[in-house]
Parts: structure tokens; sequence; C-alpha cells
């Protein structure tokens, strides 16, 4: 063979050898292709237990107007159905609770020095709570943070005593009158909550309801008893106005499988500071506003019966953030002990050397909000929000009147204390410090609803031959008033563990 010959063979050998290697490499293991990031689907039907305690106001605005507050623990269960889709959640529930959110009061009018007494007392209590609800809110891996609304039933009963006497020199007479009632009262609803996936289809919650129970005529039935001889209570209708505040904790089960592959994948929080995830805080600083007396308002003087409140607030701040993209969704519960008050003191001239003096004072001892906040990642470590709630603020509220004159005189000296229901808008900036701090600034104005309240005391008088002190009740309707607060404060941030395989919650 000659030496093209060889050359040729040797040039068809390595073009062979070259292409088997190329078949083999073509042939061989591939690099895995990417796996889908790991999220927990909220889809699905699931049953849950709760429990919780609950509160509100309930203003009978009948003579004597017992306003009172009534309180106490509720459980039950639920069920409902869920929807996510990308990092949005949609669902419906049905919420029953056996209830014990009772109160009453006791109201005295008179006593020996006025020669009669009246000793009213008003009781009310929720047997049962019946809510249906829909759900919305957006889901962060584990965490689902959302905002509800929808419709309540309350079986409530209701019942009443009275029992009037007199004192020599009045003709004796008795009178024991006593009546009750039930009724289910229909009602819209709010709330705002939280929940957290634990695993194995099992997960944790944390909600705030608002039952708007307004108000509704209550009709009741009994017996009078007049110096002893008994007949039935005459037709008594009495208005009855509700508002209830609940706090509720529980645990779902959710059935169904696994979601592998979504149409719609939920969306990643933006690079940078990620805001999902739960926190608690301390926050600080001033309240003012205006408060009304409108029982006390005077067309000769329009500012009679109104005044300004201010002071201090401080306490503590809970919350649950979830981020997707830039957008952040959260709710938010505040509890803050505050030196907000006002007073005002009105002095007028009766004539004939008789001044009256008139003195009102308000106090607003505890606040506390639960809301939802909405906003937006502008810079990595920087968020704007705007937030939207209810309030709920424990007051105290003082009367005095003293009409001295020269030769006679009348001190009223009454106090009362009632729970003032408002609505909440505000806004704020928060900036993550590093690690897991961030520090807020945030503006709140609260429109609290008219709230009645009733004031009990002494009314004392020197005007021989009546000399002496006797029990003194007052209702005082509708009480407007609204609130500024802002507020700083520092937030911790826990960090809960990434997910490391795809699982359906």
């Amino acid at each position: 063979m000659d030496y093209v010959s060889r050359t040729t063979l040797a040039a068809a050998a390595i073009s062979l050898g070259s292409l088997s290697a190329g078949l083999a490499a073509d042939l061989g293991p591939r690099p895995a292709a990417p796996i889908a990031p790991a999220f927990y689907d909220w889809s699905g039907v699931y049953i849950g237990l709760h429990a919780g305690y609950g509160g509100g106001m309930k203003d009978w605005t009948q003579a004597l107007g017992n306003n009172f507050t009534a309180k106490g623990f509720l459980a039950g269960g639920q069920i409902g159905i869920n929807k996510q889709i990308g990092s949005l959640v949609f669902g419906l529930e049905l919420d029953g609770s056996w209830a014990d959110i009772g109160g009453s009061q006791l109201l005295s009018d008179g006593g020996p020095a006025a020669a009669f007494q009246v000793d009213f007392t008003g009781r009310s209590k929720i047997d049962g709570l019946v809510t249906l609800t829909g759900r919305a809110g957006l889901a962060a891996d584990r965490w689902f943070v959302y905002a509800k609304g929808g419709l309540a039933v309350a079986q409530e009963r209701h019942s009443f005593s009275n029992n009037t006497s007199t004192f020599p020199p009045a003709p004796p007479f008795t009178a024991v009158i006593s009546g009750s009632s039930s009724e289910r009262r229909w009602a819209p609803t709010v709330g705002f909550g939280t929940e957290y996936a634990l695993g194995n289809n099992w997960s944790v919650k944390a909600e705030y309801d608002y039952v708007h129970l307004g108000n509704r005529t209550v009709g009741f039935t009994g017996t009078a008893n007049f110096n002893g001889v008994a007949a039935p209570l005459d037709p008594t209708n009495v208005p009855i106005e509700q508002a209830l505040h609940l706090v509720k904790i529980g645990a779902n089960y959710r059935f169904g499988g696994i979601q592998t592959d979504p149409t719609f994948a939920p969306v990643r929080a933006a690079p940078g500071y990620n805001w999902s995830g739960a926190y608690v805080g301390v926050q600080g600083g001033y309240g003012f506003g205006h408060e009304q007396w409108p029982d006390l308002f005077d067309p000769a003087n329009p500012q009679t019966g109104k005044f300004d409140l201010n002071g201090w607030l401080a306490g503590g701040t809970v919350g649950v953030n979830a981020q997707a993209g830039s957008f952040v969704f959260g709710v938010e519960g505040e509890w803050m002990w505050t030196g907000i008050k006002g007073n005002q003191t009105t002095v007028v001239d009766l004539g004939r050397r008789t001044t009256q003096t008139l003195g009102l004072d308000t106090k607003v001892n505890w606040l506390a909000i639960a809301a939802a906040r909405a906003g937006f990642v502008a810079a990595e470590r920087f968020m704007i929000y705007g937030k939207a709630g209810v309030a709920l603020a424990d007051e105290r509220h003082t009367f005095t009147q003293s009409t001295i004159g020269p030769v006679s005189s009348s001190v009223f000296n009454l106090e009362g204390k009632a729970l003032h229901t408002g609505l909440v808008a505000g806004a704020g900036v928060e900036y993550a410090l590093g690690g897991n701090w961030s520090a807020k600034f945030e503006y709140d104005y609260i429109k609290m609803l008219a709230q009645n309240f009733t004031a009990i005391g002494t009314q004392s008088v020197n005007a021989p031959p009546i000399v002496g002190s006797a029990a003194f009740t007052a209702q005082f309707s509708k009480m407007p008033q609204d609130l500024h607060l802002i507020k700083f404060g520092v937030n911790y941030h826990f960090s809960p563990a990434p997910v490391a395989v795809s699982a359906r919650y």
C-alpha cells in the first residue's frame, strides 16, 4: 500500500473515532432540569376548631338607661374552602360558636333623704353566634394573611328587674317588676386574621372580628307586683343597641393532595429585604382630638359641652406580613395605655346670687386597634403602607354640677365608664434596620362612633327642710369623639425556616 493510501485510511479512522465519541457524548447523561420552586398551596376544603374571648357595649335606651359592658368566652368550629391563584387566596367559611358573653348593671336612684328608692338591673347574654363570611388575602409560603366580611347571627337573652319602695313620710308603697326576652339578631361582620401552615395538612390561626349588632327594639314579658298584688306585665319595649369585638385562635385540618405543577405559581418577593412573617414590637407617641357631650349643648354658648383631648400613649404591637413581588399585605393588633384626657369647666350666673358650675372630664384609659395594612416596597429596605381597621377605647367620664345660692345648694358627682368603638384609617413608613429589626413612623385617625354611657353617683342637697344625699343616675346619649395619633415604634421580625420540599399544606 502506497503512502497516499495509508494517509487516507488514517484520516478515515480519525473521523470515525471522532464521530463515535460525539455520538457517545450525545447519548450520555445530561444536567437535570431545574426543579420548580416549592410552595404551600392553600386550596381545598378544611375543618377546624376555635376558642376566644369577646366583649362590647350593651345600650338600653329606656328610662333609667343601662349602658354596660358584656364580655366572656366562646368556643366552636368552622368549615370552609379556599382557592389559591398565584399568591392570592379566596375562600368561604361557616363558623359556629357556643358563647357565654354577658353582663349586667345595677342602677339606683333615691334613698331615705328622697323618701323613695328605685333599683333597676338590666342583663344581657349572647348564648350562640354563627357567621358566614368570605375571605380574601395573600399567601407567602407558610403564611396566609386575610381580611373577611359577611353576615352574623346572634342568639341572645335579656332580662330586667325593677324594685321600687318608699320611705317615711311618703305613704308605704312597693313595686316589684320583672321581665325577660329572647331574640335572634342578624348583623354584618368584618375581620382580619392570619393562618400559619404547620405541615401534615394542619395549620393554626389567629383572628379579630367586629360584629355590628345595631339597634333593635326588644319586647319583654313578665310580671308586675304592686303592694303585694301580682299582675301580668304590660307590653314593654326597650331599644337595645350593641357592638361586639371578638378575638379567636384556632386550628384547621385541610383535605386534599399535593399540587406540584400550578397553573399560576406564587409570586416571589422582590430581591432585597423580605417583609413576610410574624413580628412583635413596642411603640409610643402622642394623641389629640375632640370630645362632645351633646346633652349639655347650649345654643347660647356653642362651645359648652365641647373640649379638646390630648396626652401620651405607649404599648405593644403584634402582626404578620405576606409579600408578593413589591406588594406587602399584613394584619396588625395594637394595645396602648394612654394619658389622653381633657376637661371643661363652665360657670353660669343664674341671678339672685345663685351660681352654677358645670364640670366635664374624660380620660382614655387604654386603646386597642385591629387593622389590615397594605403597602409596597419603595426601596430595598423601605416600605410605605396604608391601614384601615377598628378601634376600641376604654374611657372614664366624670360629670359634676354644683348650684350654690344664698340659702340652698345642690351638688351632683357622677362617673361612668364605657367602651367606645371607632373606625381607623392611617398611613406609615417602615425601614429595615438590619438583622431582624425595623423602625416605623405612623399617623392614625380614629372616628369614634357616637356612644351612650351611664354615670352613677350622688346628689347632695342642702335646702331645709330637705337635707342629705341620695343615689342618682344619669344617661348621657350619643357622645361623638375623634382622635389623631402620631406613633414611633420598633419591630422585631421572626424569620421562619425556608421550605425544603414541595408540599401540599
